[in-house]
């Protein structure tokens, strides 16, 4: 009996060690979410699509999310990069992939390796991957072109018309064409004779190295038709196509920037280690400085980066640990102030939605800034800055991924699915066909009495005794 007890407790142990070994899929728990509907639904939002990025969640983790209006690249620690379709609130496209919908899964290898923000484009996504240059396919994820760089990478490489800008760690900005195959004539041929041939045409597609006279931490961003980046010490640089050859532009901020900078068409703002928020505009001659602003408040070394987000005519600055502040963009002026700290989401509608340090999903009112809502975010602990929709991107390590929007009313709903007209229904308008007239109905109307309402009957109490 005692032999059989024991042999018993071995088999036990045995089954215990073996289960202790497997593998485990450990699951996130949606409910009281971000991502629940009831939940997103109480706060004026719903949720658009959810999705999980096929990789190896148990070993790696996702790292790297960045979004663009018609695509979102997600970058994970053993080197394959997703792409994911967006919406930016308009119809999409008749036969095109519905937003959420996984578009292509690419792995460039080397895990673990540093990484940067991916540079999207309509036709080009590129990325950087420790001593190597990417030219990603945005429709098929097919590696169009591999570059190797003379340096290491600073920051994110960002494509703009027919170049491709990397900054790198010596102090210059790598300047690679967006195809390499191509002849330089060829868009010459494709502008046509009326268009304006810019230095882009005319060069040839080696690649160039620009000095910077500075340390790039930003990836660089889209200035009109041109490129514009800043340095560590403050310098702003803009590069933009001319008539015969390339026209650059400078601008000191006399200290050094405070976080990276935010552009809107022609439009830069930026901040200062110091508190200074500047707006500069495009100017015949270089750059203008619009108008500056105090922000009573300095930034100290070990303090995160703030942030600059533009929303319609209001400025967003955090300010670290003394809040958010909300400025007029045209002039300056101080709209509000609070003390939530957090990490900006986007602007949907009247509020602005934040990651605080409370470890919750806040909406901030653009007219006062008073806190409005709250969401749990549960699992996506990952925050993701979306600047080019209304739309909130969530993201959590183990690769799920999800897009709240505005709740939309049914009858709103069905006008934005509606099809819009071609144009030549809009410019052929003597042959469209008139509406069919309604036909009369045969029945007859319910005549009333007295020309007064129908009295309707009351409802009766039910009883649950049947007497």
């Amino acid at each position: 009996m005692f032999q059989l007890w024991r042999s018993r407790m071995w088999l036990w142990l045995i089954i215990l060690v073996i289960i202790a070994s497997l593998p485990r899929a450990d699951a996130e728990s949606l409910y009281g979410t971000a991502v629940d509907p009831f939940e997103v639904g109480r706060v004026g939002l719903t949720r658009e699509w959810i999705i999980q990025l096929p990789f190896d969640s148990d070993r790696y983790r996702l790292s790297q999310v960045d979004t663009a209006r018609w695509m979102i690249v997600a970058q994970s620690e053993d080197g394959i990069v997703h792409a994911i379709r967006a919406s930016d609130g308009d119809t999409p496209e008749a036969d095109g992939p519905l937003p959420g919908t996984l578009l292509w899964s690419t792995p460039l290898g080397l895990p673990k390796a540093p990484l940067h923000s991916a540079g999207i484009d309509r036709d080009l996504v590129t990325i950087n991957r420790d001593m190597d240059a990417f030219g990603i396919d945005s429709r098929t994820g097919s590696v169009f072109w591999k570059r190797r760089l003379p340096s290491p990478p600073s920051a994110g490489s960002l494509p703009v018309g027919d170049w491709v800008y990397v900054p790198l760690w010596d102090k210059t900005v790598y300047r690679l064409p967006v195809n390499p195959y191509r002849r330089p004539s060829d868009s010459d041929s494709e502008k046509g004779a009326g268009s304006k041939t810019t230095s882009s045409s005319k060069r040839s597609l080696d690649p160039v190295r620009i000095k910077s006279h500075g340390f790039i931490e930003q990836q660089p961003s889209r200035f009109g038709e041109g490129v514009l980046w800043c340095t560590d010490h403050g310098r702003l640089t803009v590069i933009e196509p001319a008539e015969e050859s390339w026209e650059r532009h400078e601008f000191f901020l006399h200290d050094n920037p405070n976080g990276p900078v935010a552009v809107r068409g022609t439009v830069i703002f930026a901040a200062t280690e110091k508190g200074e928020l500047t707006r500069f505009e495009d100017a015949t001659r270089g750059l203008r400085l619009t108008w500056r602003f105090l922000l009573e408040t300095s930034l100290h070394p070990n303090m995160p980066r703030p942030q600059i987000m533009l929303h319609n005519e209001t400025l967003l600055v955090s300010l670290g640990e003394e809040g958010i502040a909300a400025h007029n963009a045209s002039n300056g002026e101080r709209l509000w102030k609070t003390s939530l700290q957090g990490t900006f989401l986007a602007c949907i509608g009247s509020h602005l939605w934040c990651y605080d340090i409370m470890n919750r999903i806040t909406a901030i009112r653009l007219i006062d800034g008073q806190e409005d809502a709250w969401l749990c975010p549960g699992p996506f602990t990952i925050p993701v800055t979306n600047r080019s929709s209304e739309r909130i991107i969530l993201a959590s390590p183990r690769g799920l991924l999800a897009s709240l929007r505005p709740r939309v009313i049914a009858g709103e709903q069905s006008a934005l699915q509606s099809p819009r007209p071609s144009l030549n229904a809009s410019k052929d308008t003597t042959k469209e066909t008139p509406p069919e007239s309604p036909q009369p109905s045969t029945e007859k109307p319910k005549t009333i009495n007295g020309g007064k309402p129908t009295p309707q009957r009351k409802d009766e109490p039910f009883n649950f005794f049947g007497k």
